[in-house]
């Protein structure tokens, strides 16, 4: 065989063989949650792949400073969004400081009233500051850029009463995706909002949950974590809260649902990151893992 025939033999089966390897993964950027440890209350930031950030709740009044320091060195302006999943000053204690400090461009503000002192003063920051503020409606679905989007499943329609907490039953739920991973963010919802979720056909499979009300026995029912399907699961809960949070059967309904459980009270700040199928989870404290959406 001549060495010109050799070098086209070559060169074709180089070419046959590139044909048979799967396309490469595609170039990615990289969504980030952060489940920042603000004690006994819940606050997470998002930023998504093109850089807008989403804030979800702000823990309580006391950890104010400890969420703006948090803030300080992950934001590069205004948040984008705030989202207010319920009233209780656990969830928007933290946020007239944070929004003194940094603004918000927009926010979504939960639908059911509830008398809190901290709201007043979370309406006064928002004006001082100009935000724009709208309630929290079920649908309604914010691009993030890149692909990600953030789709509210509730509060329920019609809004549910005589509950145990028709405050904490009523909380704003979303979805985070991007590509093949998603994120559920669960506020304080309890059974009867799991109930209804279940009903209502909204998707819920996602590859992370935000544990609802803190790992309260009032909520995570094995139905609703069989349908979420979660691989990881982030308690956000003080040390030795005086609700004895998470409760031991929570704890142990996870764990047969098959989800690892992350919690702020020993983990510390859990960190997300995912390029929209794999994704990596770390912690203050060391804790690493792995996980796939494939």
């Amino acid at each position: 065989m001549s060495r010109s025939r050799s070098r086209l033999l070559l060169a074709w089966l180089l070419l046959s063989v590139a044909l048979l390897r799967p396309a490469p993964a595609r170039a990615a950027g990289t969504l980030r949650v952060d489940f920042i440890d603000v004690g006994q209350g819940d606050a997470a930031l998002v930023t998504s792949p093109t850089g807008k950030t989403v804030l979800i709740d702000g823990g309580p009044h006391v950890s104010g400073p400890a969420l703006v320091a948090f803030l300080a060195a992950h934001l590069h302006g205004p948040i984008d969004l705030v989202l207010l999943s319920h009233r209780h000053e656990d969830h928007l204690g933290g946020l007239p400081e944070v929004v003194r400090r940094f603004g918000a461009r927009t926010v979504l503000d939960a639908p059911v009233e509830h008398a809190e002192r901290g709201y007043t003063a979370l309406l006064r920051a928002l004006e001082a500051r100009g935000a724009v503020v709208r309630e929290a409606t079920r649908g309604r679905v914010i691009d993030l850029g890149g692909g990600a989007k953030l789709t509210l499943l509730g509060p329920p329609e019609p809004l549910i009463t005589g509950s145990h907490s028709d405050v904490n039953a009523n909380s704003v739920v979303a979805r985070l995706s991007y590509d093949r991973f998603s994120v559920l963010f669960a506020g304080d919802a309890e059974a009867p909002t799991e109930r209804w979720l279940l009903g209502s056909g909204v998707p819920l499979r996602s590859v992370v949950l935000k544990v609802a009300h803190h790992g309260s026995r009032y909520a995570s029912a094995a139905p609703f974590l069989r349908a979420v399907g979660a691989r990881i699961a982030v308690v956000s809960v003080g040390a030795g809260n005086r609700y004895h949070h998470p409760a031991a059967a929570t704890l142990d309904r996870l764990a047969r649902a098959g989800a690892t459980v992350y919690r702020t009270d020993m983990d510390g700040d859990v960190t997300v990151e995912s390029d929209g199928v794999d994704a990596r989870i770390r912690t203050t404290w060391g804790r690493q893992q792995a996980v796939s959406a494939r």
